[in-house]
């Protein structure tokens, strides 16, 4: 789905005066990459220039007014208010209501004397969590429940405002869901050791390919593609069948921002034999790695091979969303893209009705076959409670209804979310949703890996990366040292040379 976005640089002008000084240079960062045009996609929902406008926004507040301990007593009656997007999350408002009416006649039934206040948000997630933020700062306003994306959770743990779910989670009997999360969805709201959040549901990547134009090619499907080398071999072969098509979309360029990175390159830098974007022991950014170079290595030989896709796509403020277009068009034999394109499928204005006899999709492999075998970026919203709540065993109450195989299943193929649970990933309601897709990127999510959207300078890193693989797009002549230069200083340049390393 296409949601708009609006001009935020006033906010941003007017929080600087209360901004750290390191946190004053990653707004003007942001303030410099973002995209000022539309965002295409769950994707793009989850982890873009703006969404990270927003964290910082957030960042630079004032202290927080929640006490130093939550009693974790409750009577189990009261109304408790749960805060939301109204018009971001699902693929349609109408889907959104009947969701969330559905979580609040469940929880009142399961709790008699409690009352759910649905507090619903219009706008993008940047208008969602400013709004919240306010909310937040005033004990008697802040909502019991938050759902928000998980790249916030860190900032709002930093601000105190969340209570710690540990006693929860760790309780089989309150959290009989939490052990079919794999460990990375379980890890992906743990911060300093404790979880603040729960999951709700995930974007994750993988590789989408047409049946009929590989056949054509020779190349036998279903296709079970075991390294990189197979990825080239099988777009090599439909460019030499003559087809007139994108044999291979890999994301480059600067103009789709986060979600491009997200859809494409990250994607590869967590196959490669180095799977690190930053370097959490030092806290530097990783800006030359043998992963690095097996990624531009790769990205040479799609565009100086002819195999990817024009210029004019792939630097279109649209660039993300086009490979759903050109796919379902037959324009595109085979693209790394994110699981929303099938949920895409489904609606109107993108309807592709054959989608699941023409279409398969398959985990992205890692560089040499390497261990796990697969690898994806990751990003996914999560449902936390406030510190300040008078009532946290009733607002855990309302996330494990929230939390039902049932709820989970009609998020994710409304919203066009991976569930986090592993019993419904691989549910029919999941899988017959959007098959053959659906299980694909079941099947990838628990090996992978949140991007480090949470640390200052990652609009660098994705500015850097997008230039470098932009400039291999633009001349395959570009050497893998070029394209290492050109990230390297990139981001050397904005967030300091002391905070930029090499791996071996």
């Amino acid at each position: 789905m296409i949601r708009p976005e609006g001009d935020r640089s006033a906010m941003v002008n007017r929080r600087h005066a209360g901004c750290l000084p390191g946190q004053k240079r990653f707004l003007e960062e942001v303030k410099a990459l973002r995209n000022p045009g539309q965002r295409l996609g769950v994707w793009s929902k989850l982890v873009t220039l703006p969404t990270l406008l927003s964290v910082a926004l957030i960042s630079c507040g004032g202290a927080s007014n929640n006490p130093s301990s939550t009693s974790l007593n409750d009577d189990m009656t009261g109304t408790i208010t749960v805060a939301y997007s109204t018009t971001y999350v699902f693929d349609s408002d109408d889907t959104s209501v009947i969701w969330w009416d559905k979580v609040k006649k469940e929880f009142e039934a399961a709790y008699p004397k409690a009352k759910l206040n649905l507090q619903g948000f219009n706008g993008t997630d940047v208008d969602l969590v400013n709004k919240v933020a306010l909310e937040y700062k005033n004990p008697s306003t802040t909502p019991d429940v938050f759902m928000l994306p998980t790249g916030y959770v860190g900032q709002w743990v930093g601000s105190d405002y969340l209570l710690p779910l540990d006693s929860f989670v760790t309780d089989s009997s309150k959290a009989p869901f939490w052990k079919s999360f794999p460990k990375v969805i379980q890890d992906e709201s743990r911060i300093n050791g404790k979880v603040y959040a729960v999951n709700t549901g995930e974007n994750d990547s993988a590789i989408y390919y047409n049946t009929s134009m590989l056949t054509k090619a020779g190349i036998s499907v279903p296709w079970a593609p075991k390294n990189w080398n197979d990825l080239l071999t099988a777009a090599r072969a439909v460019k030499k069948s003559g087809q007139n098509v994108v044999s291979f979309w890999a994301p480059a360029g600067t103009s789709a921002g986060a979600g491009g990175v997200l859809q494409g390159s990250a994607n590869m830098v967590y196959g490669s034999s180095t799977p690190t974007i930053y370097d959490y022991k030092t806290n530097k950014w990783v800006v030359d790695s043998p992963g690095l170079r097996e990624t531009f290595q790769f990205y040479k030989s799609v565009y100086s091979e002819g195999l990817g896709g024009s210029t004019s796509d792939l630097f279109s403020p649209k660039a993300v969303g086009r490979p759903v277009v050109l796919l379902k068009d037959h324009q595109m034999a085979i693209a790394i893209g994110s699981n929303w394109f099938a949920d895409a499928w489904t609606e109107q204005n993108r309807h592709w009705a054959t989608a699941a006899q023409e279409a398969s999709a398959v985990p992205l492999p890692t560089s040499k076959g390497q261990a796990p075998g697969s690898a994806s970026t990751l990003g996914g919203w999560a449902v936390s409670i406030s510190k300040v709540t008078k009532h946290p065993q009733l607002s855990w109450g309302l996330i494990k209804v929230i939390q039902s195989d049932d709820n989970q299943t009609y998020i994710a193929n409304r919203a066009g979310f991976v569930p986090p649970s592993q019993t419904v990933a691989h549910s029919d309601g999941f899988l017959n949703f959007a098959p053959p897709f659906n299980k694909a990127f079941g099947d990838t999510l628990p090996n992978s890996k949140l991007v480090p959207s949470e640390q200052e300078g990652y609009p660098a890193w994705v500015q850097g990366i997008g230039q470098a693989t932009g400039q291999i797009a633009t001349d395959p002549n570009t050497s893998v040292d070029a394209a290492i230069k050109i990230l390297h200083d990139t981001v050397a340049n904005q967030v300091g040379a002391d905070k930029v390393e090499t791996l071996k």
